[in-house]
């Protein structure tokens, strides 16, 4: 009976740890598919975020402020972008430059590759 109890209360102790949740940090789309002529692709962003606590808040590309918010848990912005090469956007306290939360686009090459790679080596006699 002892152990039992020993046990329920330490699960519900732990368990407030868990609740400690990371800031989430989202955008749509996360890839973008670059075409041979173009070399660079216009996106619609779609930014969400959620914190654990109410706090000013501001959306960085590289190191562009976009956005800021004062005393917020969560949000969304939409934003239209010209991307070439992957992108960091981050969450940044505005206050102390803390960095909260980060993601990224990618870019991918929508022409696939002209050269292919070797299966053997040049060595070899087979």
């Amino acid at each position: 009976m002892k152990y039992s109890i020993l046990v329920v209360f330490m699960a519900t102790f732990f368990s407030g740890f868990s609740m400690a949740q990371t800031p989430v940090f989202s955008v749509s789309p996360k890839v973008c598919v670059v075409s041979e002529q173009q070399g660079f692709c216009d996106l619609d962003l779609q930014f969400k975020w959620q914190l654990n606590a109410y706090s000013d808040v501001c959306l960085y590309q590289q190191e562009q402020r976009l956005q800021c918010w004062e005393q917020q848990l969560s949000g969304q912005f939409n934003y239209k972008a010209r991307v070439q090469v992957e992108t960091i956007y981050s969450l940044i306290n505005p206050h102390t430059g803390v960095l909260i939360a980060k993601t990224q686009v990618e870019v991918q090459s929508a022409h696939a590759k002209k050269n292919r790679r070797r299966l053997r080596s040049p060595w070899s006699f087979f």
